[in-house]
């Protein structure tokens, strides 16, 4: 066996030590960018902070000017004013649960749909009979909200619970449940953040030809890394914060359409892919757990299912669309709210339906969402309170006033 000669000896050990410096750097720069990662879920002086077990949620007690609107949180961490407990006599108190449409986003909180929904209740011979509790925070969706009334709503005595479905509610519940805590039954003990899983869960492929289709697993491993999704968000197809840019052309040419995974709008879509009867299964079983939880406490529980822009007319919101990967038409479908009323019959609970009354308003209302937005502006707002409350009524949910 040939002697291995001093140069080559050398050679050897200087690029092992070359490799091992790289491996402990990119070690290094891993663990850095996960910290930065979780310090900006939980950053001083910002109103929505991590939460180990409600993922994310408002700071108790805060204040701060977010989308030019000043928000104030109460002593339960939601915007609002004080919530008196015990609950004074003779007030009926709803609680309504939903993400940033329900929360008020881009509004002053007198224009949000608890606000105005407040107002109307107590028209009349009604003075100060209801009080609407604004249970909205950003980007949640049902298996959050079950965890919200869980650990903080239920304390609050509601009479009713109202959870103001959003249609990418689907999406995000897809994606939550692969970083939840779920117990035997299915049901979330606890959605922890972690921005590097969920980041990599919605990270889009790179394009590449169908010859290196091959590689899809090793892109799959490596997206789970922190320093890799790094590298991606500084394609031009990624911005500033690292989330993908979409398009309906992009998606199209990945083949992602209607994959519940990537496309945040698959519930809408004219034609219901398996991804999305699959995910739609594990929203369904969060509602209905909602309902259980509201009942048991002895709150009555009703679902709203409110459009999208997309969903109303083909001129709503215009410049929004593409950040969800949307073409600039009407997607007529009915099919979602056919499923969540037929979840409801099946389940038991009211499904108020306002697809009806906002194409019938958008003709005379318009505009009801921002043009670069897709959420409420004051008159879409109010006309959610006014579907909300007519809904609640019809349905004989609401006691008389004297």
């Amino acid at each position: 066996m040939p002697r291995v000669t001093r140069p080559r000896a050398r050679a050897a050990a200087t690029a092992a030590l070359i490799l091992l410096g790289l491996l402990v750097g990119l070690a290094g720069a891993e663990a850095a960018l996960r910290v930065m990662l979780a310090r900006r879920q939980s950053r001083r002086g910002s109103l929505g902070v991590g939460d180990p077990v409600l993922h994310h949620r408002w700071r108790p007690n805060g204040r701060k000017r977010i989308a030019g609107a000043e928000y104030q949180t109460n002593a339960y961490g939601l915007r609002g004013g004080p919530v008196a407990l015990p609950k004074p006599p003779g007030v009926f108190r709803i609680l309504m649960l939903g993400d940033s449409y329900t929360e008020g986003y881009r509004l002053p909180f007198e224009a949000s749909v608890t606000r105005q929904a407040e107002a109307m209740l107590n028209a009349g011979a009604c003075r100060g009979r209801f009080q609407v509790v604004n249970g909205g925070v950003a980007t949640y969706s049902p298996i959050l909200e079950y965890l919200l009334l869980q650990h903080v709503g239920v304390g609050l005595q509601p009479d009713l619970v109202v959870l103001n479905f959003d249609m990418g509610d689907v999406h995000d519940d897809f994606i939550r449940t692969r970083v939840a805590s779920l117990d035997g039954q299915g049901l979330p003990l606890a959605v922890t953040p972690n921005p590097v899983v969920e980041g990599a869960l919605v990270m889009l492929p790179w394009r590449k030809p169908a010859t290196l289709a091959l590689l899809d697993p090793l892109e799959e491993r490596a997206a789970h890394s922190a320093v890799f999704q790094a590298l991606h968000t500084l394609s031009t197809e990624h911005d500033a914060f690292g989330k993908p840019r979409l398009s309906a052309e992009r998606l199209a040419a990945l083949g992602l359409i209607g994959n519940i995974q990537h496309d945040p709008m698959a519930f809408t879509r004219d034609e219901e892919s398996p991804s999305v009867r699959a995910a739609f299964a594990l929203t369904a079983r969060y509602l209905a757990a909602t309902r259980d939880l509201a009942r048991a406490h002895g709150a009555a529980f009703a679902l709203v299912a409110y459009p999208y822009p997309h969903q109303v007319s083909a001129t709503e919101s215009p410049r929004a669309r593409p950040k969800l990967g949307l073409e600039p038409r009407l997607y007529a479908s009915e099919r979602p709210f056919q499923r969540l009323e037929q979840l409801g019959r099946e389940r038991g609970f009211p499904v108020i339906n306002l697809l009806a009354l906002f194409r019938e308003r958008e003709r005379t209302d318009a505009p009801l969402f921002w043009k670069n937005d897709n959420h409420h502006t004051p008159r879409g707002a109010r006309l959610l309170a006014e579907g909300v409350v007519a809904g609640l009524r019809a349905r004989r949910l609401l006691p008389a006033c004297r």
